[in-house]
């Protein structure tokens, strides 16, 4: 039914996807970007499997990021059922007419090769196949113009435009929604297992005066490189060079060329780690003082450029273009094994290793000596552990995070009627609202009579890159500092989350990984408990990858109803005590006490629902029912009828809500809107004919 005169972006790539293509953006040809056919998403994390629904409807849904971007690409191999592309510049070429015409030849016959067939914007032909069980489609560049795109490979899908102002489209009666996508035949794979060994598929060889074995690397906490870095920096360089080359054989601008080497110096710089210990000094200064900054990375850049027309020509057209591990330093997420220590005379991070590299073995006995787990707030957050609080905005998150900040601090004995376990120094990480966070302090003193100018509270206001290991340890630096001077910290809170993960994606598992890896890098080092702040998706449950839901101790969802004063608490998880319950609370506008008169929010719980649901059968006065009544009235007379539909809560009118103001647990709200329609009290009928809103209607007395 796809009618391709008539489709939008979307409708494009949700009939690429539905025929079990992996499609993601690409970017558009611009005179800025030479180099344009790329994806315009992390796709190395996209190469193994399908996009989940949640990334796709991110991209081309209803209001995706991308609904009207018309460029749009293929990532082939595994994530796209084994399809791959033989890319022929049959125009310009003579040798890949020569080569297609020998594989045409050596068909047994003709329908070997009826499959999905494009013509690029520049006039080539590309065709796609689907690899056999037992042979990978390799990704191979030739120097007579037949390139495969294998796993990992990337190839430009109509209807995107090309640079030469032409589109790329299917042939007619040979779009993959017209044919199928040809199982290569075996003689196919074997022509392009020729092609491959004659002109090379990256092989072992390496230029003169660039080794290829890498010497034993030594690394910090989190990975970061700090023997071998020399050697790391060469293999880095040359690359990245390479991979230019690949990308187009014309050498760079002057302008571009500098861009280019500033932005993998940037990628170098965040892999490795100076030895030098010089507290507030960056990561780069120090390299530079060691040889191993900027000046010898250039040094090596320009050794490189300096070859564009020999080796690195050569390796180009030998080595297949996959992303070489220069375009992927982060070893963050792959952190060395042991417990995180900090010495705090000279400002190291490290990693303790077990001793002889074995890891202690516990037998049953010794198991069940271990001690009972501990907990920081009674029946609610483990100690030491890692947990999030999450909810759409305005659902007061942080004045929570806030109040439990505030009562550790403060060493209260209680916080919401459970037994806090341990007080002591709270760090708070915000970069939002800063300003307000003055008065909501106050607020908290007026409501609990306790000034808490001497209590250990500290605020970190400036924004730190959890993604970032030269950040995290600048954070675990200036957790030990205040360490010195007030304590370990019973509890750290990042707010949000998404403040500090810029440029991340959320819902990818490796960068949620690290997050997760740098708040343990906090919670390890200090025996500490860390607490994130996040929002909910658009159903209502926590944002991002399922990796939060696996590694969290504990998760709190709160939840307010849009213009009301009165939220909830729900304990979705927590380990090693009862979860699933649900406690209310009043939310209060509470003067701070200043001359100017201002006001912020405070937290006021209520008595924990299964508390409330023992007075179920206990009915509110006969005058508190009337009120309720009279309330029905009123709001029927205005057009908008109470409801006993939860959906009309965005519209303000879901009952049970209404007749929470007056002091009325849901349940005892059941019953009483129950009991009165079999009474008469109350009747559902329709409000409005012609927008057919309905709800109650008062249409008699209670006796």
């Amino acid at each position: 039914m796809f009618d391709p005169e008539f489709a939008s972006p979307s409708d494009w790539a949700t009939c690429y996807r539905d025929l079990g293509l992996q499609v993601v953006p690409a970017a558009t040809p611009s005179k800025a970007a030479a180099q344009w056919k790329r994806p315009l998403v992390e796709w190395v994390p996209l190469q193994n499997e399908l996009a989940p629904d949640f990334t796709f409807l991110r991209w081309y849904g209803p209001s995706g990021e991308h609904v009207r971007r018309h460029n749009m690409g293929l990532i082939t191999g595994k994530c796209s059922d084994r399809v791959f592309v033989v890319d022929l510049d049959t125009q310009k070429n003579v040798g890949a007419q020569a080569w297609w015409d020998d594989v045409i030849n050596s068909a047994q016959r003709a329908g070997d090769l009826e499959t999905a067939e494009q013509v690029t914007g520049g006039g080539g032909r590309q065709l796609l196949f689907r690899a056999p069980e037992g042979w990978t489609a390799p990704t191979c560049k030739s120097p007579i113009g037949v390139d495969i795109r294998g796993q990992g490979g990337f190839a430009v899908l109509p209807p995107s435009m090309h640079e030469s102002g032409r589109r790329y489209e299917w042939v007619k009666g040979f779009a993959p929604w017209e044919t199928d996508i040809a199982d290569a035949p075996i003689w196919l794979c074997d022509k392009i297992d020729l092609l491959v060994k004659e002109y090379g598929s990256g092989g072992s060889s390496a230029p003169s005066g660039v080794k290829t074995d890498s010497p034993g690397m030594t690394h910090s906490a989190f990975g970061q490189i700090i023997d071998g870095r020399e050697e790391y920096a060469t293999r880095f360089v040359w690359g990245r060079v390479v991979d230019l080359w690949r990308d187009s054989p014309i050498p760079p601008t002057g302008d571009q060329m500098a861009s280019e080497m500033r932005d993998a110096f940037s990628m170098y710089e965040r892999a490795v780690k100076s030895r030098l210990v010089d507290p507030g000094v960056p990561n780069h200064v120090l390299l530079e003082r060691e040889g191993r900054g900027i000046s010898m990375f250039k040094h090596k850049w320009d050794h490189a450029i300096s070859q564009w027309d020999g080796k690195v020509s050569e390796h180009g057209q030998k080595e297949p273009p996959r992303k070489h591990e220069a375009q992927n330093p982060a070893p963050l997420s792959q952190p060395v094994e042991g417990n995180i220590k900090f010495n705090p005379e000279t400002g190291e991070i490290f990693r303790e290793l077990p001793p002889d590299g074995v890891y202690e073995v516990l037998n049953v006995k010794e198991i069940k000596t271990l001690p009972d787990p501990q907990m920081l707030i009674e029946g609610m957050i483990i100690d030491r552990g890692f947990g999030l609080t999450f909810g759409a905005p305005g659902s007061t998150k942080t004045f929570f995070d806030l109040d439990i900040s505030l009562s550790i601090a403060a060493g209260l004995s209680h916080f919401w009627g459970r037994k806090i376990h341990k007080t002591g120094p709270v760090i708070y990480i915000s970069s939002e609202g800063v300003s307000d966070m003055k008065f909501r302090i106050m607020a908290w003193e007026q409501k609990s009579g306790i000034n808490t100018d001497e209590t250990p509270f500290f605020l970190i206001k400036q924004t730190i890159n959890f993604m970032l290991a030269s950040d995290v340890e600048r954070l675990v630096k200036t957790v030990a500092h205040v360490s010195v001077k007030a304590g370990n910290p019973v509890l750290v809170v990042v707010d949000t989350v998404s403040r500090v993960l810029p440029g991340a994606d959320e819902n990818l598992q490796k960068d949620m990984t690290l997050f997760i890896g740098a708040c343990d890098a906090v919670r390890e080092t200090f025996d500490t408990t860390v607490m994130g702040v996040h929002h909910t998706s658009r159903g209502g449950n926590l944002r991002g990858s399922t990796v939060f839901d696996g590694a969290a101790d504990f998760l709190f969802l709160i939840e307010r109803e849009e213009g009301t004063m009165n939220g909830s608490l729900t304990a979705k998880k927590i380990k090693a005590a009862e979860d699933g319950w649900t406690q209310q609370f009043d939310i209060k506008k509470t003067p701070v006490g200043d001359i100017a008169g201002h006001e912020s929010l405070t937290l006021h719980p209520l008595a924990m629902q299964k508390e409330v649901e023992k007075q179920v059968n206990k009915w509110p006065e006969k005058d508190i029912l009337n009120k309720v009544l009279n309330a029905m009235r009123a709001a029927w007379d205005s057009g908008k009828p109470w409801s006993p539909h939860a959906q009309s809560r965005k519209q303000g009118r879901y009952a049970q809500l209404h007749m929470y103001d007056f002091g009325i647990n849901a349940k005892t709200a059941d019953n009483i809107l129950d009991k009165w329609s079999m009474n008469g009290v109350i009747s559902m009928e329709i409000r409005d004919k012609n927008t057919k809103v309905q709800g109650y209607k008062v249409t008699g007395r209670i006796d």
